[in-house]
């Protein structure tokens, strides 16, 4: 099984800084896994998103990061998720700063699944 679908992140703090965000911003999401039938096995999320630059000036692929998220419905801001993540961060050519990553097996929470698993309804 395999899904994609677009959530907002409201919340982000890089390297235990808070980056002040104007508004919500899109993230992408892909979940993909094997349905068992009552279980997911192997599941993976893949995940992309761009932010305004801002003091991240200096950004290099070979850093990496630790990001933390807070994502929030589109439909009803009510319902959030949190989760963490160490990668790289890179600039693009309009000076934002994108975001790709990947959460394998124990880096996802059912908490994180079932708010993927919702957002589809």
């Amino acid at each position: 099984m395999k899904i994609q679908t677009t959530a907002q992140v409201t919340n982000l703090i890089i390297d235990g800084e808070q980056v002040k965000l104007d508004s919500a911003h899109d993230i992408e999401l892909e979940f993909s896994a094997i349905d068992t039938g009552g279980a997911f096995r192997d599941p993976i999320l893949d995940f992309s998103f761009r932010i305004p630059q801002q003091k991240w000036e200096a950004v290099s692929r070979e850093d990496r990061h630790e990001l933390e998220l807070r994502l929030s419905d589109p439909d009803d801001e009510s319902r959030t998720t949190n989760f963490s993540y160490e990668g790289a961060l890179a600039a693009t050519e309009d000076h934002d700063i994108e975001a790709n990553g990947r959460l394998k097996e124990e880096q996802l929470s059912r908490e994180v699944i079932g708010f993927v698993l919702q957002l589809l309804r």
